[in-house]
C-alpha cells in the first residue's frame, strides 16, 4: 500500500483527557522494526494487504467515485483497518495494549475481529495527508459499571477509517452524539452502498473533531 500513501504520515496518541501521549512523524507505513516481526510482515499480513486491502480499498484512497462496496469489500477493508488499529495501539509500548495477548493472537490465527468492534468511514476532501490519531477513553455507565474505549482514527489519501472497540460487562452497542454521518461498514454495511458518503471532511481540524467524537457516547 506504500505506493498509494506518498508524504510523510503524522501520528498522535492521546490519553484519556486527549492530552498528547506521543507525536511523531514516518516516512513510511512499515512497522516491521519496532513492532511486527519480519514472518508476520511477510506472511498473513502481507496477504492482508495484497488479498483485501489493495482491491478493496485503492479507489477509495484516490479519490475515485461511484464505487459500489458490498459486504465482502468492506470485510476486506475492515480486515486491514483493525489489523492497522492493533499494530498502532502496540505502539504504546510501557502500557499494556488495549487488545490483549490472546485477542491478537485469535486474529492472527483465524483472522477473527472482536464482535466488541465496529468501524466506520468518510471521504477527506483534502489528499496528501497521512493523520492517525487514538484515543483511549475510560468511564462509567448508566448501569454503574466501568467502560473503557480505544478509538483509532486514520487518514490516507481520501479515505478516512474509524475503529471503536469498548469493553463493558453486558453492552450490547454504543453510538455517538455527533451529526456526522459517518457510514458504518464493520460489521455490516448497508446494502447497495456506493461511494462515497453524503458528508465528508473537509478540514483538518473537522478530522481532529471527527477523532474526538466518541467523547460522549449513547449506551445501546
Amino acid at each position: 500500500m506504500a505506493e498509494l500513501l506518498p508524504g510523510k504520515k503524522r501520528l498522535t496518541i492521546r490519553g484519556t483527557n486527549r492530552e498528547i501521549k506521543q507525536r511523531w512523524t514516518l516516512k513510511t507505513l512499515d512497522w516491521t522494526a519496532k513492532v511486527v516481526c519480519q514472518k508476520c510482515n511477510n506472511g498473513w499480513m502481507s496477504d492482508i494487504e495484497s488479498y483485501h486491502a489493495k482491491p478493496s480499498m485503492s479507489d477509495l484512497i484516490i479519490g475515485k467515485d461511484d464505487v459500489q462496496i458490498d459486504q465482502a469489500k468492506a470485510d476486506s477493508i475492515a480486515l486491514f483497518a483493525f489489523k492497522s488499529a492493533v499494530v498502532v495501539d502496540y505502539l504504546r509500548r510501557a502500557e499494556e495494549p488495549f487488545f490483549n495477548r490472546s485477542t491478537r493472537h485469535n486474529f492472527k490465527d483465524s483472522l477473527s475481529i472482536p464482535k466488541d468492534v465496529g468501524m466506520w468511514f468518510t471521504k477527506f476532501a483534502q489528499p496528501g495527508r497521512g493523520e492517525i490519531s487514538t484515543t483511549y477513553l475510560k468511564g462509567n455507565s448508566p448501569d454503574g459499571n466501568g467502560i473503557e474505549m480505544y478509538v483509532c482514527t486514520y487518514a490516507v489519501e481520501y479515505l478516512v477509517i474509524q475503529i471503536v472497540a469498548f469493553r463493558h460487562p453486558g453492552l450490547h452497542g454504543i453510538s455517538t452524539k455527533d451529526k456526522f454521518a459517518a457510514v458504518p461498514f464493520w460489521p455490516r454495511i448497508a446494502d447497495a452502498f456506493v461511494w462515497p458518503p453524503a458528508d465528508v471532511l473537509q478540514t483538518v481540524d473537522e478530522f481532529k473533531t471527527f477523532s474526538d467524537r466518541w467523547n460522549e457516547i449513547i449506551i445501546i
